[in-house]
Formats: structure tokens, sequence, C-alpha cells
């Protein structure tokens, strides 16, 4: 029996993409209750039909087959997916507490400390969150750029000291993924926040080999140049975007980038 809930972990890390092999949550279903019907004592099967439960909203179910897969095997192997249908539930206390019981036998699980995170942050627990997406950013290779984001926007609640944190978690992911357009203008949004305006158009300038081409670059130079104090930079790059954006098809957002330039030019004036 061990060795086969021991596997539960390895399945935990693999459920997703095994699910996503199936067409719906009916085939799956179909699949692990005919499974099931054959191997009614495997706690595995019950695990992975109470995620294909859990993913589809059936939470009783869910918590049904968990239940029977803690029962057959082992049960803080299935803590992990019991705190996610607990979360899911809007259950944070109890879904906190399996979350901790289970990085309690296994720390580097990144999937169990991204969910805990995401919960810490929508309890308004933001130190313990932060920790969290901070041991999640070493873990893995290539975290995800919102991650980053959601742990700067914590930071940043807290003030000017908070966003100098901020800054910090935000250049740690363009320095892990490289530079990243969401990351860095958030980067320079909090810079903006702190008055540092040549701060902010430095970082501008480093998103200019990917950005640089496009007119919407151009009118956010535009605007942050002005802000420093800088017109004539200001209205010659107002003026290469309005040219650009002349030979282009009009979209409701090219429309708006027209719109924005009218309004610089109507300070520059």
């Amino acid at each position: 029996m061990k060795p086969i809930i021991s596997l539960l972990c390895l399945f935990t890390l693999l459920a997703p993409t095994v699910l996503v092999a199936h067409p719906g949550a009916d085939a799956a279903l179909a699949h692990f209750n005919e499974q099931i019907r054959a191997h009614p004592g495997d706690p595995s099967l019950y695990l992975q039909r109470g995620t294909v439960y859990s993913h589809d909203g059936q939470y009783p179910q869910a918590l049904e087959d968990f239940q029977q897969a803690a029962r057959l095997g082992e049960r803080i192997l299935v803590s992990f997916d019991l705190g996610v249908l607990y979360y899911r539930m809007g259950e944070f206390d109890t879904a906190r507490r399996y979350f901790d019981e289970f990085l309690q036998r296994f720390p580097n699980h990144t999937a169990c400390l991204e969910y805990r995170a995401r919960l810490l942050r929508d309890a308004g627990d933001y130190p313990a969150a932060v920790a969290d997406f901070r041991r999640l950013f070493e873990l893995r290779e290539r975290p995800n750029p919102g991650d980053y984001s959601s742990a700067a926007n914590m930071l940043a609640s807290a003030g000017n000291e908070g966003i100098e944190q901020a800054l910090e978690i935000l250049d740690h992911g363009n320095s892990k993924l490289g530079i990243t357009p969401q990351l860095q203008n958030q980067a320079i949004e909090f810079e903006l926040r702190l008055n540092r305006t040549d701060r902010a158009i430095q970082r501008l300038r480093e998103l200019e080999p990917m950005l640089g081409e496009s007119p919407e670059w151009k009118v956010d130079m535009a605007d942050l140049l002005l802000q420093s104090g800088q017109p004539g930079q200001a209205a010659t790059m107002l003026d290469a975007a309005a040219s650009q954006l002349a030979t282009l098809r009009k979209t409701p957002a090219r429309l708006e980038t027209a719109e924005r330039i009218d309004r610089l030019r109507e300070l520059l004036s």
C-alpha cells in the first residue's frame, strides 16, 4: 500500500498535465470511475478523480474522494489537494492548515507554496505571503511574472519603504526572467510614486529594444520627458509617434494613443 500512496506526490505535480489530456471533466470522470471499479483499493485513483471534481467545482464529491484517498493511504499526502479544495471554497483557515501540514513534510513543493502565498495574500497577511513568494522565486527556474507583480504590490502598500522593497522584487524578476514589460512598467509606476522621473526614464529606455518601434513607447517616453522638464525632446517623440500612427490602421487602442498625443501637446503649448 505504501508504495502506491507514495506516488501521490508525484501525481500532485503531474496531475494538471494528465488531466488536460482528457477532453473534459465528464470523460475524465468516466475514465476514473472505471478504474476505481477495477481497483477500489487504490488511493491514487480517488485522489485523481477528486482532483477532477475539484477543478470542475463539484466540491462535495471532491471532498468525499480526497477523504477516501486519505483513509486508504497516507493522510498527509492528500493535504495539498484538500488545501486547494478548501481554498476554492473560500474556507481559508482550513485551507491554510492543510497547506501548512503539507509543507512541513514537503517544504520545497512549489505548487503548495504558490497556493499558500495566494491564500495569505487574499487573507491580508502580506508579510507571510511575500515570504512564500520569495521562497517560490528561489525554487522555480522561471517563476510567473504575475507572482512577482503580486508580491511587489503587497510590499508597495506599506509606503515608500515598501516601494523600495517592491522595486527590489521586480528587479529580481527582471534579472531572473530577462527584462519583462509587465514588471518594468510596474517598476516605472513605483519610481514615479517616489518622484524619481530620471530612474523611470532609464527603465523605459531599457524597454526600447523590444518596444521602441511602437508609437505607444514613444508617447510614454514623451510623457516622462515632459515630466522631467525636457519639452523639446518630448515634442520630438510626440511628432515621431504621430507620424507613425498616421501610417497604421486605426484601432481603438491607436485612437486612444492619438488622443493621448493631443493631450500632451496641449501641455507643451
